[in-house]
């Protein structure tokens, strides 16, 4: 995770073009004096379970995976957030001072404003801007999370594995998705074998193209 170099004017700049609901010049001026730019190069942790956040991201461009792991190494796709979003549940535990319980990766190009866990009591007693949006944030990932439930308890698989897809190209920019059989797996918490006779019967419709380590889609 590389900061950019900035100064306010640029972050006041960048969250008036990505964040239309901030309209509060005291507030933006507040967050973009304490804030800082960061840009992810390649895919990167930048909060994994069991940690303290220090920054909660702002995304400006790209996107983070949520997700969550059980005590076996286990993982599951949460959602994604793109930009003009930030983390609800990070939001929630630094505000209650405890540890993360989910794991926050920034796709590869990802860049987002990095608020400061200390000034976060600040803003929600002095701006009710901040407050309407912290709420917002707090419903939508709820309503991922209600979305996600629903996938887990009532989809089929290979409907998942479609939605992920889906999701992830979103989230890259890209139809062509460098992903592999088993990261997919253990992200859909299922088998790597599962997962790769899935993609084959997709292949074979013509939904997607497989290679080494890549996937893409031709028609979802």
């Amino acid at each position: 995770m590389d900061e950019i170099d900035h100064k306010e004017n640029t972050i006041k700049e960048i969250l008036h073009q990505n964040f239309p609901v901030f309209k509060n010049d005291a507030m933006l001026d507040s967050i973009a004096r304490e804030a800082r730019w960061f840009n992810n190069n390649k895919e990167e942790t930048i909060v994994d379970i069991g940690d303290f956040p220090k920054w909660i991201p702002l995304v400006t461009k790209g996107a983070i995976k949520i997700s969550r792991a059980d005590d076996d190494g286990g993982e599951i796709f949460l959602y994604y957030l793109y930009p003009g979003q930030t983390c609800a549940m990070t939001l929630n535990c630094c505000m209650i001072d405890k540890p993360s319980e989910i794991r926050a990766v920034a796709e590869a190009g990802t860049e987002f404003v990095g608020l400061p866990r200390k000034s976060l009591p600040k803003w929600m007693l002095d701006f009710e801007e901040w407050r309407q949006f912290t709420l917002e944030s707090y419903n939508e990932r709820y309503e991922n999370l209600l979305a996600t439930i629903d996938a887990i308890a009532f989809q089929k698989l290979d409907e998942r594995l479609i939605n992920l897809l889906r999701d992830k190209s979103i989230a890259m920019g890209n139809t062509e998705i460098e992903v592999t059989h088993k990261r997919l797996a253990e992200e859909l918490h299922s088998s790597r074998e599962v997962i790769s006779r899935l993609l084959k019967q997709l292949e074979k419709i013509g939904k997607v193209k497989l290679s080494r380590n890549k996937v893409k889609i031709l028609d979802f």
